[in-house]
């Protein structure tokens, strides 16, 4: 009798072994497609989270906005290529693009697996709909009630009204195969209010929460303060979990080393991110810094780029262990992704 063994992990590090042909061309030093692209329509925002990554950025330019005509464009460079999937977020505010639904719409006509991860406060209408079969629609949410939605300057208290009766009702209209999940970025400010806030989110029908570190300058000692707490209140929480409600855990804030312990990036050829700028960077830590550009699409297409012999010499010459003296959230996968790629390949396993 066949048993099937049924996975849950959706955040684990280890995903990439279910692509056997990109580990063999990072084995083999071959440039092939992305698997995974991290698009930014554009940079403008309707709420104004004081911790937010993009906002003070050397690059960032708030007026910065992809075309409907260079996305799609991207698209069909992504169709042709094989790049498997796509997510939308910010920059800014993925659904403040004007032409948001006609991209949505292609993306899924290109075969392109499609998600998004917004703040929710445009989720309603044409744009709800046409992510109704995305494949997952993350939204970021800090906040329990009226309250601590100002208090966290999102907005005003209708905004927030506006929010959950959006998470309400597209949790009604979605495919059941498209996954209604947030992000709770971890603060000083909204420690208290984690198991409120994962239980008004499992009654309006989100379906995983993810909980991860703020990200701010000296983050070990910011959060050392918390840890303890956030510890805790994350072992409540998971007494909240059902088939149809999971808490995830990303609130790691063990310190990097700084020094990378290995040379070759991988995570660079598989998940790169194209900015609001027409600008291709290397990484998401990365994104609108000067030291992360691959590339200009400004007056070429995303493939010419990717496999032009000039992204091949920045692959072959970016060296980890001088560009990334930083905290990584990408280093555990590039830490695995050497200790595969080095093993010998036989069958004696």
């Amino acid at each position: 009798m066949n048993t099937i063994v049924k996975t849950s992990n959706k955040y684990s590090d280890k995903k990439i072994v279910w692509f056997n042909e990109k580990l063999e061309s990072l084995k083999d030093n071959i440039i092939t497609a992305p698997i995974y692209v991290r698009v930014k329509p554009i940079n403008i925002c309707c709420h104004h989270c004081p911790y937010c990554i993009h906002r003070y950025k050397d690059t960032m330019k708030e007026t910065d906005i992809l075309s409907k005509n260079k996305i799609f464009e991207i698209l069909d460079d992504f169709k042709d290529m094989g790049v498997k999937c796509v997510t939308y977020s910010g920059g800014g505010e993925p659904l403040m693009h004007p032409n948001i639904v006609e991209i949505l719409e292609k993306t899924k006509n290109n075969n392109v697996d499609l998600s998004i991860i917004t703040n929710g406060q445009l989720l309603n209408g044409n744009r709800a709909k046409s992510l109704a079969d995305a494949k997952w629609v993350r939204i970021s949410v800090d906040y329990c009630d009226e309250n601590s939605f100002v208090n966290a300057q999102r907005g005003t208290k209708q905004m927030y009204k506006q929010i959950i009766f959006n998470i309400e009702n597209f949790n009604k209209i979605k495919n059941k195969n498209c996954e209604l999940t947030v992000n709770y970025i971890v603060t000083k400010e909204n420690v208290s209010i984690i198991i409120k806030a994962a239980e008004l989110l499992k009654s309006i029908g989100v379906s995983n929460i993810r909980y991860s570190p703020v990200s701010v300058k000296n983050f070990i000692e910011y959060h050392t303060s918390i840890k303890e707490e956030v510890l805790s209140l994350l072992k409540s929480v998971r007494l909240l979990e059902s088939d149809n409600f999971k808490i995830y855990d990303s609130y790691n804030i063990t310190p990097n080393v700084l020094k990378r312990s290995y040379i070759k990036c991988f995570i660079l050829q598989i998940i790169p991110v194209i900015g609001a700028d027409e600008i291709v960077y290397n990484c998401h830590n990365k994104l609108y810094t000067h030291d992360g550009i691959i590339g200009s699409i400004k007056n070429q297409s995303f493939k010419q780029l990717w496999y032009s012999k000039e992204t091949k010499n920045y692959f072959d010459s970016f060296n980890a262990q001088i560009c990334c003296n930083c905290q990584c959230a990408n280093d555990n996968k590039n830490i695995f992704l050497h200790e595969i790629i080095d093993c010998y390949g036989d069958n004696f396993v």
